[in-house]
């Protein structure tokens, strides 16, 4: 069993003892269908400095960070495995003056890695939770691709999805069978309704979300998913006005003519390096107050993609609006494209 942490926060092994000890961690990592290597990845070593300072604290999470990528989210409409290159397992050894510290296995510590992150009110590496998405009512695209709520079934337990229909009473229930993986918001049965997801743990609810159809006539929805504060793929739709913007840029010279009787049509100042930026500006359309968490998720994310296209995001600051103050809330957001509009990497 692996105790499931997230690593863009802080991950601190530490080792008691006294002035002169010598410290070391063994890391092994590794992505599923592999298993542990023969030796580790990494080896960091220190000595206890002193009788003041008796521990000797090692920070692991940048090495975990390295073997965690994600490349693009990719649309379910049934419990589905995670792609492996998402998480990561970590073991360790730590060793003092040359023995082992263990409670009686092969390792100190095993773990079951997401490149996620904590708020600093949470300490120093927050409880990863099973299911992998802040609870709240979310607004997804009616009869279209919808989101999907990643879990770990780690360190263990019988868990099971069950999602009901607002309206109709309708219930479907899945058993969950993936360590890491993931389910659809609405599932193809109920895709026109309004549904409450629930994860149970030996029948008993855990988490629950809500999650709305919206039918837009007149614009186009626009996909957005962006790695969350659990380390996973999360879609947000963007429902309102949309708007794409081109800026050029380029370097100016001036050219020396080649002989005196110069061509008069013939550049003497010519443009060079020429190429372009997009971006584009997207609107929530009227959400609920819960999108609050979910836009400050967005804006902390390292990892965005709009309809599939890596992006980063332009906008640094936003109201995190309340009810009570705005009757009607409402995102507003720009994201620039994480590339050249003209092909310049060869």
């Amino acid at each position: 069993m692996a105790t499931p942490i997230k690593v863009r926060s802080p991950y601190i092994v530490e080792v008691t003892g006294t002035l002169g000890d010598s410290t070391k961690v063994e890391v092994f990592l590794w992505n599923d269908p592999s298993s542990v290597p023969a030796n580790p990845n990494y080896t960091l070593e220190k000595d206890i400095p002193s009788s003041i300072v008796a521990q000797a604290s090692y920070d692991i999470s940048p090495y975990i960070r390295e073997f965690i990528s994600h490349a693009v989210y990719s649309e379910v409409n049934a419990d589905t495995a995670a792609n492996v290159s998402e998480y990561c397992y970590c073991n360790t050894k730590v060793y003092k003056n040359g023995v082992l510290q263990t409670g009686g296995g092969s390792y100190t510590e095993e773990l079951i890695c997401f490149d996620g992150f904590g708020f600093f009110e949470e300490g120093q590496n927050p409880t990863q939770e099973n299911a992998m998405l802040t609870e709240g009512t979310y607004y997804v695209e009616e009869a279209g691709n919808t989101g999907g709520v990643y879990y770990t079934t780690e360190p263990s337990g019988t868990w099971e999805a069950k999602w009901t229909g607002l309206e109709t009473g309708t219930t479907s229930t899945v058993s969950i069978t993936n360590t890491v993986g993931y389910v659809p918001y609405i599932p193809t049965a109920l895709k026109w309704e309004k549904v409450k997801l629930e994860f149970l743990e030996s029948s008993v609810v855990q988490y629950t979300y809500n999650f709305y159809p919206i039918c837009e006539p007149k614009y186009v929805t626009i996909n957005c998913d962006f790695v969350n504060r659990w380390g996973v793929w999360q879609r947000l739709v963007f429902f309102k006005a949309s708007t794409d913007n081109f800026a050029m840029d380029n370097k100016e010279y001036n050219l020396m003519s080649q002989d005196t009787d110069y061509s008069i049509t013939q550049n003497r100042r010519q443009v060079f390096n020429v190429n372009a930026n997009e971006s584009i500006k997207c609107n929530t359309g009227w959400v609920p107050e819960s999108y609050r968490e979910v836009i400050k998720e967005l804006m902390l994310s390292e990892t965005i993609r709009i309809d599939d296209k890596p992006v980063i995001l332009s906008t640094k600051s936003t109201t995190l609006q309340k009810s009570i103050n705005d009757n009607n809330i409402n995102y507003g957001l720009e994201f620039k494209y994480a590339y050249k509009a003209l092909n310049y990497i060869v």
